[in-house]
């Protein structure tokens, strides 16, 4: 691809701006970037962020992503979780990695255990017995 010529796949970012309201399941291979109104799923082999303008209703299975607006929901990264100080966070966390600036919201539970050998698969459960509790969803 000729708009890619010298830069990496993961240099490359889908945007989606104010005004945009978006439903249903939304799968990228690039870094996106959101600034609109999103319900539903987001499936993303490297960054999602979410701008200062960004809402976004969903389960959020991505590599990292950084949360500059509000996020309700559920977050499986398997590298990082961001919120910035502007960010609002409402819901569940599956990551190796939790930063929150100062001012940020976070109101909801974390699991920082290792879940990288889990990767991108929302329905795998957190150990093979498959009791209730390990389910994820």
């Amino acid at each position: 691809m000729q708009f890619l010529k010298g830069k990496s796949r993961d240099d490359a970012v889908s945007l989606l701006g104010e005004g945009v309201e978006f439903a249903g399941e939304l799968t990228c291979t690039n870094n996106l970037r959101a600034s609109c109104v999103i319900k539903g799923k987001v499936r993303s082999d490297a960054t999602f962020e979410i701008g200062p303008g960004g809402k976004v209703d969903a389960e959020v299975a991505v590599r990292r992503i950084v949360i500059g607006g509000e996020f309700h929901g559920t977050i499986r990264a398997s590298e990082r979780v961001e919120i910035l100080k502007e960010g609002k966070v409402f819901g569940e966390i599956f990551s190796p990695c939790l930063i929150i600036e100062a001012g940020a919201i976070f109101e909801g539970r974390c699991n920082m255990s290792d879940t990288r050998h889990q990767g991108l698969d929302a329905g795998a459960p957190a150990n093979p017995s498959g009791s209730e509790s390990s389910k994820l969803f």
